[in-house]
């Protein structure tokens, strides 16, 4: 039974079985009201119409309700999740009141929900009873995980129908202010949020349904096709979030899911979300750039298709990676991820509470700060963070000819690039981890790698360019040498000056439309550069609609070794790309010596007051260089797994302690 075809008639005529079912004695009066209430509503357009989340919405989210706003106050959101086995015990029977709960809980808070249904091996037992196979498989890690529902048989999917049925009904019932809380749903369709349907395979080959195999994939398309009915083809709209639908998994290559692809495009009327979760659990991960590449377009000023994104910070901040440097690593994440274009931060209850008691909890307020600025003739803020990544699978950038065949197991091409930057701190603290998939690097990974399979080469930006960088600056890695527990969070990647070779310049353009016209307006500039050379000069020049570039401030190094943030608000600038090589702003050398730089960022108006700043020194703190590789039930989905036991969470949290 294709449910997708069938839906509709199932959809009115559940609703009326639910009336006579349910409320009996009252059935002309209720369903009466219904009808009214449907017309009434079909003659005012719904007055809200969810059309996407809320652009203010966008940002760090809680996973659950369980931290206080004003204590967490970079909070946007939360997720709840139901469980298919929580909500229907018995058939036909449903509890509503951990969704109902979640639910107010945004509206009294003025902030916004995501829900999930989830139903693979959190389905039921009586579903099993009814007739479904049961289906055990040959995984030995997850151990929550016992067996599994035959999806294809005909009576899990009527069941199965039945429960989203449920789900929609019941949202739908909510007030619309009410129901304008719900940001999005993710759709789950197997285990978990991974969209596969077993973990191993099925020990009998009958079930079998390889991840990738057509039946699993109509399998899909055909929940895809259920949701949507449900929720985004009817008024007012709650958007999806689609997890592997790219048709583009490896840079155009693969077409590994066209079908899902084809169908959310050509079906989904509302704004498109996709979980995107490698980017935002740390920097210089494999295929890095594939991920950008695919997805940015869609997320940053899209032209046609508009999607959404949203990732998790599952346990990864515990491994031993980002331990090295905690507060480095989560704000080098949030960068990654604002970069890529992503949305949504759906962030762990121990990371969480140990951003606020460690302090590195300005990672977050810097991702609410510009999760939301897509459009860039509303948006309000750009930056550039400056960085480099040795990207060893790029062939034209590093010949094979000079260094070696173009492969991630050549590690001896990866180490050839790294020693022609050398001099400028690029090094390769774990070569064993360059051949690893993403999964496995942020899980296993023990040491900072500057050179990485497909990782992003090119500066992290959100709206604000540099023109030419390779040109006119060089790349700068780890600033104050070795990186330790202490170093700054500037100091893994910068840019610079080189006199000597007659690098002395760093040029920046908005993204077109940021500034619409050439009339004058106020703009606040924020420079972060590190105080190296005593005696050393610098200025920031700009774009104020002359022949020449005008001067917002001179600077003079005291050589005191540590960074520094200069903002100045300017009452004329034009950002037209009138300056040198089109640009709107410029970091300019006025000497001899060489100045380093991390990220420029700009703000319409008047700068903040007071401004966002990290806390003046990082420090080491109980837990690093204590992380903890992969165990057993811990890899691709451990974000997954995680969110649903914050108990378990807590307690790798203080083992690390």
């Amino acid at each position: 039974m294709a449910f997708g075809r069938t839906f509709p008639f199932f959809f009115l005529k559940n609703i009326k079985m639910n009336r006579i079912i349910n409320i009996k004695g009252r059935i002309c009066a209720v369903f009466a009201t219904k009808i009214i209430f449907i017309t009434l509503i079909g003659i005012s357009n719904f007055t809200f119409a969810q059309s996407g989340p809320l652009v203010s919405s966008y940002g760090v989210w809680d996973r659950g309700f369980e931290h206080n706003l004003k204590t967490y106050p970079f909070i946007r959101g939360a997720s709840s999740d139901c469980p298919w086995d929580n909500i229907e015990k018995k058939s036909g029977v449903y509890d509503w009141s951990s969704m109902d709960e979640a639910v107010e809980k945004a509206y009294e808070n003025k902030m916004s929900v995501y829900l999930s249904f989830e139903a693979g091996p959190k389905t039921p037992d009586w579903v099993y009873e009814e007739g479904v196979p049961k289906v055990t498989t040959n995984d030995q890690m997850h151990d929550k995980f016992p067996y599994y529902p035959y999806y294809l048989s005909p009576i899990y999917k009527k069941l199965y129908t039945r429960f989203i049925t449920e789900a929609a009904k019941h949202i739908h019932s909510y007030p619309i202010e009410k129901q304008a809380k719900i940001a999005f749903i993710q759709v789950k369709t197997g285990c978990t949020g991974d969209e596969t349907p077993y973990k191993g395979e099925s020990n009998d080959k009958n079930y079998d349904l390889p991840k990738e195999g057509a039946d699993w994939q109509n399998f899909r398309t055909e929940c895809f096709a259920l949701y949507a009915k449900l929720f985004d083809q009817i008024e007012p709209k709650i958007s999806l979030l689609f997890g592997s639908i790219s048709a583009d998994e490896d840079g155009g290559k693969d077409r590994k899911y066209q079908q899902q692809w084809d169908w959310v495009t050509k079906n989904i009327r509302g704004v498109l979300g996709i979980k995107a979760g490698a980017l935002s659990r740390g920097s210089h991960f494999a295929d890095e750039k594939t991920i950008v590449n695919t997805w940015q377009k869609y997320l940053i000023d899209p032209k046609g298709l508009k999607f959404f994104a949203r990732s998790e910070m599952d346990q990864s901040w515990q491994r031993p990676v980002f331990q090295l440097n905690v507060q480095l690593n989560f704000y080098w994440a949030a960068i990654n991820a604002l970069n890529l274009g992503q949305s949504i931060w759906d962030v762990s209850s121990g990371a969480m509470e140990a951003s606020k008691e460690e302090g590195f909890d300005y990672s977050f307020f810097f991702f609410d700060k510009y999760a939301g600025q897509i459009y860039p003739k509303t948006a309000n803020n750009a930056f550039c963070a400056l960085h480099k990544g040795l990207d060893y699978s790029d062939k034209v950038v590093y010949p094979e000819a000079e260094f070696g065949l173009a492969s991630q197991k050549n590690i001896e091409r990866a180490e050839k690039i790294t020693a022609a930057f050398a001099k400028y701190g690029a090094a390769i603290d774990d070569k064993s981890a360059l051949t690893m998939g993403q999964v496995k690097q942020r899980g296993n990974q023990a040491g900072f790698n500057d050179a990485g399979w497909k990782i992003w080469s090119d500066n992290y930006s959100r709206l604000l360019y540099q023109i030419n960088p390779d040109e006119t600056c060089i790349p700068i890695w780890r600033v104050n040498g070795p990186l330790t527990p202490r170093s700054s969070i500037y100091d893994r990647f910068a840019r610079g000056f080189e006199h000597v070779s007659g690098k002395d310049a760093m040029y920046f353009k908005l993204h077109e439309g940021f500034s619409q016209d050439a009339k004058p307006k106020v703009m606040s500039i924020n420079v972060v550069w590190y105080d190296g050379v005593e005696g050393s000069k610098w200025k920031l020049d700009y774009d104020a609609g002359a022949k020449t570039m005008k001067t917002a401030i001179n600077i003079t190094g005291k050589g005191d070794k540590k960074w520094h943030h200069e903002a100045v608000t300017i009452k004329d600038a034009v950002f037209r790309y009138g300056g040198i090589k089109g640009s709107d702003l410029a970091l300019i050398n006025t000497d001899d010596k060489d100045d380093i730089f991390s990220i420029v960022e700009v703000k319409r108006g008047e700068k903040d007051v007071p401004a966002l700043l990290p806390q003046d020194e990082n420090y080491a703190f109980s837990g690093h260089n204590k992380g903890t590789k992969y165990g057993k039930g811990e890899n691709a989905d451990e974000g997954d797994i995680q969110k649903k036991d914050k108990k378990g969470d807590k307690v790798k949290k203080n083992k690390n302690e």
